[in-house]
């Protein structure tokens, strides 16, 4: 079973979080907690995430609502990486002239959009 955290939990072990900004991020939907019988709780991504925000924030004195796009667009990013490695995967798996005719299709669509 994955382990939660309470908020208080939460705030203690991300340094540079705080009730008030917490508070904040929630209503960017920077993260959005699981209800429980504990009340709101949060996964361990949740606290990748509150770390990034908090790091952005500081770094770059970023708003709430500017965060949470910013974050927003990391994990598109992060789910085209997966799609690509996918996509990879799928072509390699095929037999080479399979793969050498792809090669050459996709090489030449990339640089003919330039």
């Amino acid at each position: 079973m994955t382990r939660t955290l309470t908020e208080e939990e939460l705030v203690a072990t991300i340094a540079r979080l705080t009730s008030d900004r917490l508070t904040e991020y929630l209503a960017a939907e920077i993260v959005i907690p699981e209800q429980s019988e504990q009340g709101l709780v949060y996964q361990r991504l949740d606290v990748a995430r509150l770390e990034l925000a908090c790091e952005l924030h500081d770094q770059y004195d970023m708003e709430a609502d500017a965060l949470s796009m910013m974050i927003s667009l990391i994990d598109q990013m992060h789910c085209l990486r997966a799609e690509l490695r996918e996509v990879l995967n799928a072509v390699e798996a095929q037999p080479d002239p399979v793969r050498e005719r792809l090669v050459e299709v996709i090489g030449t669509a990339r640089f003919s959009r330039s």
